[in-house]
């Protein structure tokens, strides 16, 4: 998985010219924007990008690692050889730092190593004539640690539903029903993707994934309670609900009314919206450091926990890897253990 989307301090952009044309690009120190030059690694890199079937999480972090790389050398793709990459490995390692100026963890400086492999595959596949062999081989990537499921506890799970039944703010039907959409394990992404349509009063259908393979979800009956709860709220309300209106709808007070009842379209509840509305919660429910993404953990290891096969749960989950399931399996096996231990000795 990629590392959340920050704005590292870099060097100064070098100005490069080709045949006689300029090339401007932007600051990265201070500014994310794609940069307009006319430097013709960049337009082999943009075509790359769209080539490729990303999240757009992903494309973002593609684009700041490639516009990185080209910041740090005025070499072609033709002249790079493995050294100037090993080089560029250790620059990241020692010399970028984050704007706390603390140096890149090392899942960071992966994320960087592992989108320059794949620019240099595609180059490698589609510009032979330029890249006979990838420079990025012999290029090994930094050693991690098994990362840890971050799932909420029995008791944590509790807190946040019980804070959000008391709450008593103008989106608590809406909050209510993102709460029972993310129980289900759906990356925030997914979730703001979402239209009514998707929703056949059982079974989510999620179409934009990560992996862009479709997959269909389950809901328990008072999940779907919740859901049907809102979506009546807002027909009661003057919605003409169709099915390509947004599944949930933005409360921020930069939207009219008007735009949520005959526009809805115009008022989907973002990604960020999502991860504010559960920051929110967080602290309704003394759980600061709440995210989105930290249902999704806890519904893995529940299926698990609860015996579900795992070949099933992950497909509930829509991790594309053994890998990346990996760690709910071991999380879960660790956990029925100790269970089994303590109920062997009479204990809870």
């Amino acid at each position: 998985m990629f590392p959340k989307n920050e704005d590292y301090k870099l060097p100064p952009i070098h100005l490069i010219t080709i045949d006689g044309g300029s090339s401007k690009i932007t600051d990265r120190s201070k500014h994310l924007q794609v940069p307009v030059i006319s430097d013709l690694r960049w337009q082999k890199v943009q075509e790359f990008l769209k080539s490729t079937s990303l999240s757009k999480n992903t494309q973002t972090v593609y684009t700041r690692e490639l516009q990185r790389f080209l910041a740090w050398t005025d070499l072609s793709f033709r002249q790079i050889r493995s050294r100037h990459l090993a080089n560029y490995k250790e620059y990241l390692q020692l010399e970028v730092k984050t704007p706390q100026g603390e140096s890149l963890s090392k899942s960071t400086v992966n994320s960087a190593l592992s989108t320059l492999k794949s620019f240099f595959n595609w180059m490698r596949l589609t510009y032979p004539d330029i890249i006979e062999t990838s420079p990025m081989l012999g290029i090994k990537l930094e050693k991690l640690s098994e990362p840890k499921p971050q799932d909420l506890q029995q008791d944590e799970l509790e807190a946040v539903k019980s804070a959000l039944e008391q709450f008593d703010g103008p989106t608590k039907i809406r909050d209510l029903a993102l709460l029972h959409i993310l129980l289900y394990g759906l990356r925030a992404n997914e979730v703001a993707s979402l239209n009514i349509e998707d929703y056949d009063g059982k079974l989510i259908l999620i179409t934009e994934t990560k992996d862009k393979k479709p997959r269909i979800v389950p809901l328990l009956r008072e999940s779907r309670q919740y859901i049907n709860n809102y979506l009546d709220a807002r027909s009661a309300g003057g919605e003409k609900m169709q099915g390509n209106h947004p599944l949930l709808l933005s409360y921020h007070n930069s939207i009219p009314e008007y735009t949520r009842i005959h526009e809805p379209f115009n008022a989907r509840l973002s990604y960020q919206g999502i991860y504010t509305a559960i920051k929110r919660i967080g602290k309704l429910a003394g759980l600061p450091d709440l995210h989105p993404h930290a249902f999704r953990h806890t519904f893995a290891s529940m299926l698990l926990l609860d015996g579900l096969d795992p070949t099933h749960a992950r497909k509930l989950t829509g991790h594309s890897t053994d890998g990346a399931f990996k760690r709910y399996v071991v999380g879960a096996e660790q956990k029925a253990a100790i269970s089994a231990f303590y109920k062997l000795h009479g204990e809870e």
